[in-house]
């Protein structure tokens, strides 16, 4: 339940949008460290003797395991404790395993800091939306949660941004014998340079309004009984909705983890202007496109079109298989490969709406439960499925170190899949608004 204005009252305007910009840095802070590594594979795979598939592990799987894991006790955890400190330790946890990472000094080493920087994350976006629906009223939720949204995009930018800057100036710092830091490779400086803010940054959490915590309140919400029930009767709608945006998902961690890749073995592409780039398609392109997806449904919603969230992206998603496939299959030139992968960018962000659509399916009683399976479910199927896809299917059908055709094939197969879930489901969209009387 939303509070209402009233109960907000005592919170000044002032606080409760720097609480906003709070969670947003740690939001930009962890896409940040979750993003970082995939502009180093090369170096990494290079110093530590793996192979891509090995690579892909770190990429995504063990991210994504136990970033599936933590999710579900997370969302306990916030419900139960203090919001506050929940989010504070699992920044501070996140940010030491990001150093960690930097430590290894073996693959397995790397692998179970990756693990614990999944964990970590898992508690940031049920955490945020919770506190922000205590300070906020109704009627600005749904802004306040696309602000909160937009740090994954400027996240993901700075992560490429910084992280190809850093790499560069890195190999100079472990290249100058005088200095301390001459005994780390450059990647594990970039890992070192990315945890520390974290860290610091942690202590702003406490800026946030001490909640006052009701046990009753936390017994009620306990039972899991009917949230349960409302996904089995309504199964049609929600496995449509997860299918269809989870394999969206996939592909787009796909081809955002190895076009960096790509580029740099078959284009020659410097890390430092890879990581430009792929900062210019997050941002401004991404963020754009994603504002542009939420206009566009909601006016579409309001004008009496019941699955709107549905059959905006069955469209989009159509073009994106088109584009993508067409510019990575059938082209070799690094021009059209960047014009293609613009185009994409823009049309893929998905968040938004995807979640806008889960909030007006479900009872106000049953939202941040099931919003927290929806949370998990696609990031799980994201993260495990798209960088693994990828490489296998490189590794089986093709053997070779020009990826693009894999890339190709990762929008073709992947999009086309989650096209199909989310045409389907738009009947069972169309059902589901009905029954809400929305």
């Amino acid at each position: 339940m939303v509070p209402s204005t009233k109960e907000k009252s005592s919170i000044s305007n002032f606080r409760a949008w720097a609480v906003v910009f709070v969670l947003l840095l740690l939001t930009i802070v962890a896409f940040i460290d979750r993003g970082s590594i995939s502009l180093m594979i090369d170096p990494i795979k290079k110093d530590l003797n793996v192979s891509d598939i090995q690579m892909s592990w770190l990429q995504g799987t063990a991210f994504a395991v136990f970033f599936l894991l933590g999710s579900l006790p997370m969302g306990w955890i916030v419900d139960r404790f203090s919001k506050r400190w929940t989010v504070y330790i699992g920044v501070t946890v996140w940010s030491i395993a990001t150093i960690a990472c930097g430590l290894s000094g073996n693959y397995i080493e790397l692998l179970i800091a990756r693990c614990i920087v999944g964990l970590g994350e898992a508690v940031l976006q049920p955490a945020g939306w919770s506190m922000v629906a205590k300070i906020f009223p109704k009627e600005r939720l749904s802004s306040v949660i696309s602000i909160l949204t937009a740090g994954t995009q400027i996240g993901a930018a700075i992560s490429f941004l910084l992280g190809g800057y850093l790499i560069s100036e890195a190999s100079q710092l472990s290249a100058e014998s005088g200095s301390f830091l001459h005994r780390f490779e450059p990647w594990q400086l970039v890992f070192f340079a990315s945890g520390i803010p974290g860290v610091i940054l942690a202590y702003l959490i406490f800026f946030a309004p001490k909640e006052k915590v009701s046990l009753q309140k936390k017994e009620t919400n306990a039972s899991n009984g009917g949230a349960l029930q409302y996904l089995i009767e309504n199964r049609s709608f929600f496995i449509c909705h997860f299918l269809g945006y989870g394999f969206l998902c996939a592909m787009v961690y796909g081809a955002a983890s190895w076009l960096p890749t790509y580029l740099i073995r078959s284009h020659q592409f410097d890390v430092k202007n890879v990581g430009l780039l792929m900062a210019i398609m997050a941002v401004p392109i991404g963020m754009f496109g994603a504002l542009g997806a939420g206009w566009f449904v909601d006016r579409s919603f309001s004008n009496g079109k019941n699955d709107a969230h549905f059959s905006h992206f069955v469209y989009r998603t159509l073009i994106i298989v088109f584009v993508g496939t067409v510019g990575f299959c059938f082209n070799q030139s690094v021009a059209v490969i960047i014009v293609c992968f613009a185009i994409i960018q823009f049309l893929q962000p998905f968040a938004g709406v995807a979640g806008a659509s889960i909030q007006i399916a479900t009872p106000e009683a049953f939202r941040g439960r099931i919003s927290a399976i929806f949370i998990m479910f696609y990031n799980a199927l994201g993260m495990i499925l798209g960088p693994s896809f990828v490489i296998l299917v490189n590794d089986n059908l093709f053997k070779s170190q020009n990826l693009g055709v894999s890339i190709g094939l990762n929008y073709l197969v992947l999009g086309g899949i989650a096209a199909v879930f989310l045409a389907i489901g738009r009947k069972y969209a169309v059902l589901i608004v009905t029954k809400q009387n929305f």
